[in-house]
């Protein structure tokens, strides 16, 4: 339960972001659903839209609704949800083309998916759990209080286990920011030429569609960040719950304190009891 906030949490406001997120992607994927597509991509397209769908339904449960006023993992869902509606649009629509089983439609969709899992383990690989617990600066315990300073979905990464990496890293943090914009603003360009290329020579088919083969030059490291991505915030998630119910079991319950603008503790009691103060006068 959380019993202080120092930002306006609106979680009705994100359930509604969720709806409209649903009725921007799902026209992408109900479409080819009544098309002449072979089975394959179809079935793909319906798996996605069926999860669009589910997803916001599921937030209007009853077991929804909790969800829905738990910070860490209301957040959890709307992040996985964007990152899922990006991956059925890049994958769906290199897979639509596909006529047969192994063909290179096919195959491409396969790498995809596989280029996602290597991103997870990879996530894996250079993620170490004891950050989450040995985080001071986020993340306080007083008995049954946990004070969260900030949700630092990606804090479980590190580069211990290479440690050479970080010099190099850090000194091209900044060209990494230039080279993110380049491709973000001529990127698209690029890969259509790219796509339009190789359609054109003899390496891939003239058949192919050069759409399909957009989406998978994107998709391709998209899908690998995105693997890394998920699978550092479910590492994240799952040590949150395993700390709540350890507190709940030791306590019987939990109090949630966030605290984003680290005030300090004291201050925070003041401002709890002012509350209670004018709530009683209220009444």
């Amino acid at each position: 339960m959380e019993i202080y906030s120092d930002n306006d949490f609106k979680p009705e406001s994100l359930k509604l972001g969720l709806v409209l997120g649903c009725m921007c992607l799902l026209p992408f994927q109900i479409a080819f659903l009544f098309s002449d597509i072979f089975i394959l991509p179809k079935i793909s397209f319906i798996v996605s839209s069926v999860i669009l769908i589910s997803i916001p339904i599921f937030l209007f449960s009853k077991l929804g609704k909790k969800i829905t006023y738990k910070r860490v993992e209301m957040g959890m869902i709307g992040i996985n949800y964007l990152l899922f509606g990006l991956y059925s649009l890049i994958v769906n629509y290199t897979f639509i083309e596909s006529k047969e089983l192994f063909d290179i439609n096919f195959n491409m969709f396969i790498i995809l998916n596989a280029s996602l899992l290597m991103g997870a383990a990879t996530g894996a690989f250079f993620s170490d759990k004891k950050f989450f617990f040995e985080s001071k600066k986020n993340i306080v315990l007083r008995k049954n209080e946990i004070e969260l300073r900030k949700i630092d979905l990606l804090g479980i990464l590190t580069l211990n286990k290479m440690p050479f990496l970080r010099k190099p890293l850090t000194k091209a943090k900044n060209a990494i920011v230039v080279l993110a914009c380049i491709v973000g603003t001529g990127g698209a360009g690029i890969a259509m030429g790219i796509a339009e290329l190789l359609t054109r020579s003899d390496i891939l088919s003239p058949d192919l569609d050069t759409h399909s083969v957009l989406f998978f030059i994107f998709g391709v490291p998209v899908l690998f960040t995105f693997g890394v991505i998920i699978y550092a915030m479910m590492s994240y998630l799952s040590e949150w719950r395993k700390l709540v119910a350890s507190i709940d079991k030791e306590y019987g319950e939990h109090k949630i304190i966030f605290n984003s603008k680290k005030k300090s503790y004291k201050k925070i009691k003041e401002i709890m009891a002012e509350k209670r103060v004018n709530t009683g006068c209220e009444g």
